[in-house]
């Protein structure tokens, strides 16, 4: 009888044991010394999503035959690929810098029309109202951009996470970003040759930043995703209306991004 409830009393030290091992607090803390560092490096990889904004002017519908009559903006994804630079202020203040490079294959600006479009369509177009994919062109234009964004780093203290001490934090950005695209020079893609239009797109832009994200920190790495958005400042629209017709019955042209990034660092 004893022998048989002292197999029991082992075996629920075991379980006990076991049951404390796994819903206990793990007491390592990795990578203690991180907050330490004056500045560290990383690298970044991502996805986003570029659409451009165009304000039309007041005289848009009574544009020359070569202006656009009718605007679909067009959204195009890109594969980003950075570096990452964070220099330390304080415990809860950084500035950081992320050189990046945002690939695609080429950039759907917009769907347009134009009244020379329509001159030279055996098919009736609608109204701008009642307009349709397939009355329009896409103005498609090569695109790789090098983005440089510098931005202040709001991050809160480290704090328990999946049952690991101080293994997360969270932050939040705000800064500017400077764009310039590699291939701005080059023509759009021609979709009939009746209608040789240059790239009406600026090269270089700047833009407002904000975002947030997560800092997981592990082992060997720091693992950040992070979600951002982009705005616009600078008029991308080429003034010209001689040279670039296509938006000469548009005001403004502004791009704005969608972020969603990788950061691994130290």
């Amino acid at each position: 009888m004893q022998h048989l409830l002292r197999k029991q009393i082992i075996l629920i030290a075991i379980l006990l044991a076991s049951s404390i091992s796994v819903f206990a607090q793990n007491d390592e803390v990795f990578q203690p010394d991180h907050d330490d560092l004056p500045y560290y490096l990383g690298m970044s990889i991502g996805l986003s999503n570029s659409y451009l904004n165009y304000k039309r002017g007041p005289n848009f519908l009574l544009a020359t035959n070569d202006a656009a009559k009718y605007l679909l903006p067009q959204s195009t994804p890109y594969l980003n690929l950075g570096l990452t630079g964070t220099l330390k202020l304080t415990n809860r203040v950084l500035v950081r810098v992320n050189p990046t490079l945002l690939i695609s294959d080429s950039r759907v600006a917009f769907k347009y029309t134009t009244d020379k479009l329509i001159a030279y369509t055996p098919v009736v177009i609608a109204p701008p109202s009642g307009t349709t994919d397939d009355d329009t062109l896409s103005y498609t234009i090569p695109s790789t951009i090098i983005d440089l964004p510098v931005a202040f780093k709001f991050q809160s203290d480290r704090y328990n996470a999946f049952k690991q001490s101080d293994m997360m934090r969270h932050y939040i950005l705000a800064g500017a970003k400077f764009a310039f695209d590699l291939s701005s020079q080059k023509k759009p893609t021609k979709e009939a040759p009746t209608f040789p239009y240059e790239n009406e797109i600026k090269g270089m832009d700047m833009s407002l930043e904000l975002g947030f994200g997560l800092s997981f920190y592990l082992r060997y790495a720091t693992i950040s995703p992070e979600l951002k958005f982009s705005y616009g400042l600078r008029d991308l629209r080429k003034t010209d209306s001689i040279k670039y017709p296509l938006l000469s019955g548009v005001d403004k042209v502004t791009s704005n991004f969608i972020y969603f990034t990788i950061h691994i660092e130290n």
